[in-house]
């Protein structure tokens, strides 16, 4: 069976906003904006990425307002996520979908949420890997981070998906160059980038580059959202710009149904010739 790669971003791309807004933040006892106006003045003030700011900031204010930290916790905060119509049924209808086309499709999240909030989900049993920021836990803090994903190092995770080298501490697997006749797990003209704003670009331009596909989703209503996705598409960073509507038959469901359908043509010509 040929094999596709579907990797998604996931806070503007399968829910509204950043994860952590909607019911974790607000239980810490603080208002959603200036949390994220503290993590950016302390990112100034020391010098830090943005993301281990958050990072440090949201553990340190669940401790203060006592609640717990930990997986089994972020994973209930993971099955209350209110997410975009459609998304908890795709996963399973799209992998199904490539089954009667004999084309296996699989799926990632490459993430600057959090692991074990996405691992709530229900449909995480669908998914391949999730890469996303995710805590080592020790005496009921989050000590240290165990993985950081930023708008930059998201790239790395694609060439992770393409070479098969999914363990983030095998550096000597992303970084072996491949040749011709070497294993690919799956090639970049097979796999597609669903994202939803600039964060994306590097990881749109990596596809952009090697034939994959990139697809902006907009918020239906957001008029910022939308000018985002514009933007994105008439300077060249995306293929294709989608409402947030991933149900059946809607536009998205369509489209990545098509592309399934074309590849599955592709390999019964080439089975044929």
């Amino acid at each position: 069976m040929k094999k596709i790669a579907l990797c998604y971003d996931f806070d503007g791309t399968l829910c509204s906003g950043y994860m952590q807004n909607q019911k974790l933040i607000p239980d810490c006892n603080l208002d959603v904006k200036e949390f994220w106006i503290s993590v950016t003045e302390n990112s100034k003030k020391n010098n830090i990425d943005p993301t281990l700011s958050y990072m440090h900031l949201l553990e340190e204010k669940m401790h203060q307002a006592k609640v717990e930290i930990s997986k089994q916790n972020f994973n209930k905060y993971g099955q209350r996520l209110k997410l975009f119509s459609g998304v908890n049924d795709w996963f399973k209808r799209i992998k199904d979908f490539g089954k009667k086309n004999n084309i296996e499709v699989e799926h990632y999240i490459i993430s600057s949420g959090l692991t074990d909030m996405i691992a709530g989900c229900d449909f995480s049993n669908e998914l391949n890997k999730i890469y996303a920021c995710e805590y080592i836990y020790k005496d009921g803090r989050g000590i240290w981070p165990k993985l950081s994903v930023n708008y930059s190092n998201k790239v790395q995770y694609l060439y992770r998906i393409h070479k098969g080298a999914f363990d983030v501490s095998d550096q000597e697997g992303v970084n072996q160059k491949k040749y011709f006749g070497d294993h690919i797990h799956v090639p970049f003209e097979n796999m597609i980038f669903f994202g939803d704003g600039e964060t994306d670009v590097p990881t749109f331009n990596v596809l952009n580059q090697n034939n994959g596909k990139s697809i902006c989703i907009y918020e239906e209503g957001n008029k910022k959202s939308l000018n985002i996705a514009k933007k994105l598409f008439s300077d060249g960073r995306v293929h294709h710009v989608v409402k947030n509507d991933y149900r059946d038959k809607s536009k998205i469901d369509r489209l990545i149904k098509n592309i399934i359908k074309s590849k599955s043509k592709l390999l019964l010509y080439l089975n044929l010739s």
